[in-house]
């Protein structure tokens, strides 16, 4: 069964058949100004969201409509499903199994939620973020944007700043970057915020370049892709947090002008909305890449079930 669980799963040859399928995917919905498709017509998917969300939630809805799937959605399952009564991740799976979804698209607060689910499914789990852990459908539209902006997937220079110890988007990023030949990384984050041991054992492992940084104005410089990130809040006490690392016109100028700025999004103050209009600012188009990402993985996970 194809669940999606981590980026570790995808190999090169898959990630550019996915990147290729999406950029056939966006040119037939703009050839046909956005009209869904009857390509899965008859087949359902479920949204189970235990945290918020706009961008995932919504663009994997919007990917399996214009594939002509139906969609049953929940977004606060954390609260208004039976999990505030105590009722355990496997057998809330277990059940909406019985209503005859054909995927089940899954967010939780938990780390390696989604294996705990894919353990107990009858049909596929896609991660669409656990925890702290990883967002593998995240970091496929990350490298799609990059594949479409600068033409290529190797030999680059990524700086990856902000929250690094409790962002998985970066996580998953790192392991899907690791694929490609000749590219060097870049965390660059404030003291206690640094990537995990076992981001950098995985590069180590697999002789990938990579380098640790808290001067900003250096990075930059030299940088490809600028992949920034926020403080996650939510998931450790950031009162006494004092986030230097910020993005605005003069930041910008330090950058290549062949580089882009990206960003998962949602964005709180790291990136200066005087930025938006410099056309190194790639994260709204980044954010519109996932539906089309989307649409081709729902694609092969329904091809190999």
């Amino acid at each position: 069964m194809r669940h999606v669980i981590e980026s570790q799963q995808f190999d090169k040859a898959l990630i550019e058949q996915l990147c290729n399928r999406a950029s056939e995917l966006e040119r037939m919905l703009n050839n046909k100004r956005a009209q869904k498709t009857e390509l899965f017509k008859g087949r359902m998917m479920f949204t189970v969201f235990y945290e918020p969300s706009t961008r995932t939630r919504i663009s994997f809805n919007a990917a399996a409509q214009h594939l002509g799937m139906e969609v049953v959605s929940t977004e606060n399952a954390r609260e208004f499903s039976s999990a505030a009564k105590g009722e355990t991740l496997e057998d809330t799976i277990r059940t909406l199994c019985q209503y005859r979804p054909d995927i089940i698209v899954l967010r939780h607060f938990e780390t390696g939620a989604a294996s705990v689910a894919a353990k107990v499914s009858s049909v596929p789990i896609i991660n669409a973020g656990d925890g702290t852990g990883q967002h593998p459908t995240q970091a496929l539209l990350d490298v799609y944007t990059i594949k479409k902006e600068l033409g290529r997937l190797d030999n680059l220079e990524v700086v990856i700043g902000g929250d690094l110890a409790h962002g998985r988007t970066v996580r998953s990023l790192a392991y899907l970057l690791a694929k490609f030949k000749d590219n060097s990384l870049v965390f660059l984050a404030p003291k206690d915020l640094e990537i995990g041991k076992d981001i950098k054992d995985y590069l180590t492992k697999h002789k990938v370049k990579f380098s640790e940084s808290t001067d900003k104005n250096s990075a930059l410089k030299t940088a490809d892709v600028v992949y920034w990130t926020r403080v996650q809040k939510e998931r450790f006490d950031s009162s006494k947090l004092v986030q230097t690392l910020v993005m605005d016109k003069k930041a910008m100028k330090l950058m290549k002008k062949s580089a882009i700025l990206m960003h998962p999004l949602p964005r709180v103050d790291e990136i200066a909305t005087e930025v938006d209009s410099d056309p190194k600012a790639v994260y709204f188009k980044q954010a519109g890449n996932g539906m089309f990402i989307r649409m081709a993985l729902i694609e092969w996970v329904l091809a190999g079930n």
